[in-house]
């Protein structure tokens, strides 16, 4: 999987898709409950953006960044303005069902990836446990 996150105590998350001019897939305002649901939940220190490539979590994650950096491509110069009050990555997902694999991301891509100014987060996530264990 992989998606665009960018979160910041100064600017909203509405402001950031209304810059942006990008919808997020998921968003939250700065002190909205953590938890809906439990109104005695802990409140949001920070707005989050969050946009998601929309490919299966199957694909590729090279092609979840390709599929992002087509999105994003053209809010170049409005990122590095938000960069000013914003903390943004790049978030990329990956398991195996054994533990083992890998993914190849080419410098290239890597290189248009810090040209927008994201960081790059590698969420792994191990196989999980045999149940008789």
């Amino acid at each position: 999987m992989g998606s665009i996150r960018i979160w910041s105590e100064a600017v909203s998350a509405s402001e950031i898709a209304a810059r942006l001019g990008i919808t997020a897939d998921r968003q939250f305002e700065r002190g909205s409950l953590m938890s809906p649901r439990n109104p005695a939940s802990a409140r949001r220190k920070s707005s989050v953006w969050i946009r998601q490539s929309g490919l299966s979590n199957n694909s590729d994650l090279a092609d979840h960044v390709r599929a992002l950096l087509g999105l994003m491509g053209g809010c170049r110069e409005e990122l590095a303005r938000l960069s000013v009050d914003c903390e943004m990555d790049l978030f990329l997902g990956f398991s195996s069902g054994n533990g083992q694999g890998g993914c190849v991301l080419p410098a290239d891509l890597v290189a248009d990836v810090a040209a927008l100014g994201l960081d790059i987060v590698l969420d792994l996530h191990p196989p999980a446990a045999p149940e008789n264990c």
